[in-house]
C-alpha cells in the first residue's frame, strides 16, 4: 500500500518505509534495534520534508497523540533521530527541534509505569493496548505483550478460516493482544478471554473496551471511567512503581524494553496492597458494571457490547468444574504459558478437560499453543505431560508474514494438540 510523495518534482514511493518506522515505534521496539533500510534512511536524512512525514507517521501521527507510548522512549527516539541527523551534517527541519522540545517539556505522569503499546493490522487499523513497562511486574509477566502472543496473532490473521463460526476460548490472555486481533479479524462465535491475575483482567478489559467496544463514548481507557476505575488505575500504578526495580538514569532510556527475566522471577506471588479504599479479590472479577455483566460467582462477565466476548478469572491450579464446562470451545488458544515446569501438571489437565468432546463425538476440538523455546527442558516436559495424558499433538507451519515487531532470535513454535 505504498504512496508516492512528490519531493522537488520527484516522485518517491516510501510510505511503505515510513510505515515501518512507524510500526516500531508504535510497538515500542528499542529503537537502537529499530531497523532501518540504508537507502531510504539516507533519503529521509537529506530532506527536510520526508523528516517531516517521519513525524507525522510517529510523534505528530493521531494514534500517539490518543494512545502514547512512554514518554520516555519517544524522548529517546527523537534523541537518536537527531543524532543521526546532525552526525551527517543533515539540514534538518525546524518541526524536528520542535517536536522534541515538547517532549522534554512534558511530565512524566504515572511514574512510566503504564504506557500504549499499538499493533497495526494488515487493514491500517491499530489494536492500542495498555501495557506496563517492566516485563514482570507484580508477580506475572501478564501486564506485558510478549513475542509468542505477537506470533500467535500472526498465525491468526493468515488462517482466518479455522476460526470462522468457532466458539474459541483463551488460556493465559494477559493483556488481550491475540484474542482482539482474532475477534476483529475473524468471524467466531464466541470468544471468551481468561486469566487469573487481578491487574492482568482488570486491564484485559480495558483493553476490550477500547478495543471492541460499539461505541465512540468509550474512545479510551479513561474516558467515562468511574471514580473507582480511576482508584483501582491508580493502584496498579503505585504497585509497579513498588514492585520495579529502580531504573532511571541507571538503565539508558535508549535501551528501553531489553529486560531479560528467569523461570524463577515469573513465580513471584501477587501482593495485595491496599490503598484508596480499594480491596481486589484475587478471585472475583472487578469490572465496569455498566459495560460487563457479570455472573454470579463474579469469576465470569460477558461484554455488553458483544455478547460473543466474555472474561473469566481461571487459575489452573485450583479450577473449578463448572467453569470449565462453561469454557469448553471448539478451538483453544494459548501464548508463553509454557514457561514454568511447577505449573504444566495443571495446564495439562486443563487442557485435556477442554479437549474432551464428550458425548457429542462429532465435536472436535483443537488447541493451538504458541511458546518460546527458552528452555528446551521445559518444552520437553510439556510434551512429555501432554503425552501421558493421551493428548496428541504436532508443530504447525508458522507464519509466512512478520507483521510485528518482536525477538525472533528465540525459536518460537505453534502446538497443535487433540484428544
Amino acid at each position: 500500500m505504498a504512496t508516492s510523495i512528490t519531493v522537488e518534482g520527484e516522485n518517491i514511493s516510501e510510505i511503505d518505509s515510513l510505515l515501518e518506522i512507524s510500526s516500531q515505534f508504535f510497538e515500542m521496539v528499542p529503537v537502537r534495534k529499530m531497523k532501518w533500510k540504508d537507502d531510504e534512511a539516507a533519503l529521509l536524512l537529506s530532506n527536510p520534508e520526508l523528516q517531516k512525514h517521519l513525524l507525522l507517521a510517529t510523534v505528530k501521527h493521531p494514534v500517539c497523540v490518543k494512545f502514547p507510548p512512554s514518554l520516555s522512549y519517544m524522548r529517546s527516539f527523537m534523541k537518536l533521530l537527531i543524532y543521526k541527523l546532525e552526525s551527517e551534517d543533515a539540514n534538518i527541519c525546524d518541526e524536528m527541534y520542535e517536536a522534541y522540545t515538547d517532549l522534554l517539556s512534558g511530565s512524566e505522569e504515572d511514574d512510566e509505569t503504564l504506557c500504549y503499546k499499538s499493533y497495526r493490522m494488515p487493514s491500517g487499523d491499530c489494536i492500542s493496548l495498555r501495557e506496563s513497562v517492566h516485563l514482570v511486574s507484580q508477580g506475572t509477566t501478564g501486564l506485558s505483550t510478549w513475542q509468542a502472543a505477537q506470533h500467535l496473532a500472526e498465525w491468526v490473521l493468515e488462517n482466518p478460516q479455522t476460526f470462522t463460526n468457532k466458539c474459541v476460548t483463551e488460556l493465559g490472555s494477559g493483556l488481550g493482544l491475540t484474542g482482539i486481533i482474532t475477534c476483529k479479524s475473524c468471524q467466531v462465535q464466541s470468544y471468551a478471554f481468561t486469566d487469573c491475575h487481578a491487574q492482568v483482567l482488570y486491564l484485559l478489559s480495558k483493553n476490550i473496551e477500547l478495543n471492541l467496544l460499539h461505541s465512540s463514548s468509550s474512545s479510551t481507557l479513561d474516558s467515562g471511567s468511574t471514580d473507582r476505575d480511576k482508584k483501582i488505575m491508580r493502584k496498579i500504578r503505585k504497585q509497579l512503581s513498588l514492585s520495579s526495580e529502580p531504573q532511571g538514569s541507571a538503565v539508558s532510556d535508549i535501551e528501553w524494553g531489553e529486560t531479560s527475566q528467569t523461570d524463577d522471577s515469573l513465580s513471584m506471588q501477587l501482593e495485595d496492597i491496599n490503598d484508596d479504599g480499594i480491596y481486589s479479590d484475587p478471585v472475583e472479577l472487578d469490572v465496569n458494571a455498566s459495560v460487563w455483566d457479570i455472573d454470579s460467582s463474579h469469576r465470569l462477565a460477558t461484554f455488553k457490547s458483544d455478547k460473543r466476548v466474555s472474561i473469566s478469572h481461571l487459575d489452573w491450579e485450583c479450577v473449578k468444574g463448572k467453569i470449565l464446562e462453561k469454557l469448553k470451545s471448539d478451538i483453544i488458544l494459548a501464548a508463553d504459558v509454557v514457561y514454568d515446569t511447577s505449573i504444566i501438571p495443571s495446564l495439562v489437565y486443563v487442557l485435556k478437560i477442554l479437549l474432551d468432546p464428550g458425548s457429542n463425538s462429532n465435536k472436535k476440538p483443537q488447541a493451538y499453543i504458541a511458546s518460546t523455546i527458552r528452555n528446551e527442558d521445559t518444552r520437553d516436559a510439556f510434551l512429555i505431560a501432554i503425552g501421558n495424558e493421551g493428548l496428541n499433538y504436532m508443530v504447525v507451519e508458522s507464519p509466512k508474514q512478520q507483521r510485528f515487531h518482536y525477538d525472533r532470535s528465540v525459536p518460537i513454535e505453534i502446538l497443535q494438540v487433540s484428544a
